[in-house]
C-alpha cells in the first residue's frame, strides 16, 4: 500500500511520514506558487484551500511537513495548529503570513510551529524549510534514549498504568527533538 495513503495507526510518534508536503492556504496563487517551488525538489505537494479539508486528510496521512497560512476564512491557521497539537500530530509545521505580528509568531511557536515564514518570501525559502523538516525526521529516527521502551512481554511496559504510559509517551515526545 502506498505510504501516503496508509491510515493513521493511533500514534503519530512512531509513524513514518510520507514524502508528500501539505500546503494549506485559501489563496490559490500561493498554493500554486508553493507547488511550483517545491515540485522541482522532488516532493509531491497536496494543497488544501481551508483548514477543515486539511484536518480531514491529516487524520489519515502524515506528510513530511505542512505549510500553513495563518489568515484563512472559518478557521485560522493558529486554530488548526492548536487542533494538530491536541492530536499530537508530530510533523513539522511552517506557518505563513503577510503579517509581521509578534504576538501571533510567539503563539505559533508556543503551539508547536517549526518556523514562521513571512510572505512574500524568497523562492528558496520553502525548499530550505523542507530540508529542515527532513532533518527533524532524521534526528527523530537516530535519537535513541532510555525512554524508548518498546512494548513487549520482556519489559515493564505492561505493568504501567494508563496514566504512567501517557506520561512516558509525553516524556518521549519532549525528549524526541534533536538538541
Amino acid at each position: 500500500m502506498d505510504q501516503a495513503l496508509s491510515a493513521w495507526s493511533g500514534s503519530y510518534q512512531d509513524f513514518k511520514p510520507a514524502s508528500e508536503i501539505f500546503v494549506v492556504d485559501d489563496d490559490e496563487t500561493m498554493r500554486e506558487l508553493l507547488e511550483a517551488t517545491l515540485a522541482p525538489e522532488g516532493f509531491p505537494v497536496t494543497s488544501f484551500a481551508d483548514g477543515d479539508s486539511f484536518l480531514r486528510a491529516a487524520s489519515t496521512r502524515l506528510p513530511l511537513c505542512v505549510f500553513l497560512d495563518v489568515v484563512m476564512p472559518r478557521r485560522s491557521g493558529l486554530d488548526v495548529l492548536k487542533e494538530l497539537r491536541a492530536r499530537q500530530y508530530s510533523t513539522p509545521i511552517f506557518l505563513m503570513s503577510a503579517r509581521d505580528d509578534a504576538p501571533t509568531i510567539v503563539e505559533a511557536m508556543k503551539n508547536g510551529a517549526q518556523d514562521y515564514i513571512r510572505k512574500p518570501f524568497d523562492n528558496h525559502a520553502p525548499a530550505l524549510r523542507v530540508r529542515d523538516a527532513v532533518q527533524v525526521w532524521s534526528c527523530r529516527e537516530q535519537k535513541k534514549t532510555a525512554l524508548d521502551l518498546q512494548p513487549s512481554q520482556a519489559d515493564e511496559w505492561f505493568r504501567l498504568s494508563p496514566g504512567e504510559k501517557e506520561m512516558l509517551s509525553l516524556m518521549r515526545l519532549m525528549d524526541g527533538a534533536c538538541r
